[in-house]
């Protein structure tokens, strides 16, 4: 039965997280198969249905006939390698001028769903304007739409194929091109005439720009004394000019040069490069705060008793980077936090972490230490974890501990918590900022070079009286965080106990408030980091863990 309770608290919690990012994958899938996106719907709809608009890229793309932002490619913003992009078309026009792209997407419509990149290549490749397949192959970041460059090329080369045996759309295409001839030809012939115009049109637009999103709209106005038509260029695809002005959506999560391209009626060019730059930041966590546990009101109390170990220099593996910072600033939130008398502390840091030392403490300073049904116990690990190599068992790593003989040399963290239950503490709650997966804070192997795979354990139910709350998914890596010299889980568990986590603001802090915080910001400063970190707990949601 815990475990089921535990499996469904964890679903809310991976569906929870992934809406701080737009909706999921699996929300997704749902929403088309119940027909709540479906093809032909308002593309401008779709967008809203998927996001807000930080959570979704777009890709803006010609047709055969050089029409810029005909049509537009959709997804969610994820690093995960499954995706499902939307391609939409404009299928009216409302004359809208607006530079807001879920304005412009309301003459657009959804045409395609697909799951498949190469399928999707195919499919844009033979619709779309020749600038934008140069743009795709040249500049297009591939792993944001999960394709290599060989797959690409592929779908290229069949788009091509099947556009050859299609002679229906080659007959087509061709009188495409002989009208465009015509139209150059007259435009030749105008010039022959004596037309006194031999200036290209005047460009105005700042040659510098900055924005603040990976999405943004370019404006300016172009004017030419002997044309009354002038027509706007950007990588090959056309712009409206409307009263001499036009405005250019673009999306580019770094920095680019622009080139815009102005033609009179009379062919003549001219051509403005503009200098992007993004500078996107993040308002909410843009500057880490520091830890301050003098903003906690000391609470003290003769019944609670701490353990606490930060390895962060082991003598056979790979640092722990900052668990030693880790460990000697809980020491501080531990007296204030949760009013653990100085002489009821233990703290073991580095030389004091061999498997002798570490035993000694938890077989004769805890055993005096705790009083049967009276004694709340806090503890505290913060170094590498490793589970063995068929996954079944999870060890927390001492100083002088080996990975080939973990049983022999490593603390088994089930046998902990077994021989620490033994003691009768009358509440338990454990803090690990430790992974299982094989890697450090840094992302280094800890395994030796004959064990190169990194194994996932397996979680187990805590005792009865147990709290535990650990920095990851056995899966995932326990983040450093150099901008606070902690780890991230050890830094926000610390900043949480200072208030941040009391989200009903009633100086008490529970279980699941705490949980809430550090899911909702160990997440984010790990995506920051190119990783995935999502904190767990095992225990009461419920429970009072401090008052300040």
């Amino acid at each position: 039965m815990k475990k089921f309770f535990l499996l469904i608290f964890l679903i809310l919690l991976f569906c929870n997280t992934a809406n701080a990012i737009g909706i999921s994958y699996s929300k997704q899938e749902s929403l088309i198969n119940s027909g709540s996106i479906s093809k032909g719907m308002d593309c401008n709809s779709l967008s809203r249905i998927l996001g807000k608009a930080k959570d979704l890229s777009w890709l803006w793309l010609g047709n055969k006939k050089g029409e810029y932002g005909h049509y537009v490619l959709m997804e969610v913003y994820s690093r995960k390698t499954s995706k499902i992009h939307y391609l939409c078309e404009a299928k009216r026009t409302t004359n809208n001028e607006s530079d807001i792209a879920l304005e412009v997407l309301k003459d657009h419509d959804l045409i395609h769903i697909y799951y498949d990149p190469s399928e999707m290549f195919k499919k844009v490749f033979a619709i779309t304007s020749e600038g934008s397949t140069k743009y795709i192959l040249s500049k297009l970041t591939l792993s944001d739409y999960n394709i290599s460059r060989v797959d690409l090329i592929r779908a290229l080369a069949e788009s091509k194929k099947e556009q050859i045996e299609k002679p229906e759309e080659t007959q087509i295409a061709k009188k495409n091109e002989k009208k465009k001839e015509k139209k150059k030809e007259k435009k030749k012939a105008k010039i022959t005439e004596g037309s006194q115009d031999k200036e290209g049109p005047i460009i105005k637009i700042a040659a510098k720009q900055s924005f603040s999103e990976s999405s943004y709209v370019l404006k300016g106005s172009v004017k030419d004394k002997g044309s009354k038509k002038i027509y706007i260029e950007v990588d090959g695809n056309s712009i409206p000019v409307k009263n001499g002005k036009f405005s250019i959506p673009r999306y580019s999560p770094t920095n680019e040069e622009v080139e815009i391209v102005a033609i009179d009626e009379w062919g003549n060019k001219s051509t403005k490069t503009v200098k992007v730059k993004i500078e996107i930041k993040d308002e909410e966590v843009a500057k880490l705060a520091t830890l301050n546990p003098a903003n906690i009101k000391p609470q003290s109390s003769n019944n609670k008793v701490a353990l606490i170990i930060g390895i962060e220099k082991y003598e056979s593996t790979v640092p722990a980077v900052f668990a030693k910072n880790d460990a000697k600033w809980f020491y501080e939130y531990v007296k204030l936090a949760f009013g653990v008398k100085q002489s009821n502390i233990k703290l073991l840091i580095d030389n004091d972490t061999t498997l002798v030392k570490t035993y000694s403490a938890i077989d004769k300073w805890l055993k005096s230490k705790i009083e049967k049904n009276q004694t709340e116990l806090i503890i505290f690990f913060a170094g590498h974890g490793l589970a063995t190599s068929d996954g079944k068992e999870l060890y927390l790593l001492l100083k002088d501990s080996d990975t080939d003989l973990l049983k022999q040399t490593a603390l088994s963290r089930n046998q902990f918590f077994e021989d620490i239950a033994k003691l009768k503490p009358k509440s338990v709650t454990v803090f690990i900022d430790a992974c299982y997966s094989g890697s450090s804070r840094d992302n280094e192997t800890l395994l030796a070079a004959a064990r190169p795979i990194k194994i996932v354990g397996e979680e187990s139910d805590a005792p009865r009286n147990f709290t535990i709350f650990s920095a990851s998914r056995l899966d995932q890596i326990s983040s450093g965080l150099n901008e606070a010299k902690h780890g991230v889980f050890s830094y926000f568990l610390m900043k949480g106990l200072e208030g941040k986590a009391d989200k009903n603001k009633d100086r008490k802090i529970t279980n699941g408030e705490l949980q809430d915080y550090l899911v909702q910001n160990v997440s984010r400063k790990a995506l920051e980091l190119g990783r995935e970190q999502e904190p767990s707990l095992l225990g009461n949601a419920n429970k009072i863990l401090s008052k300040y």
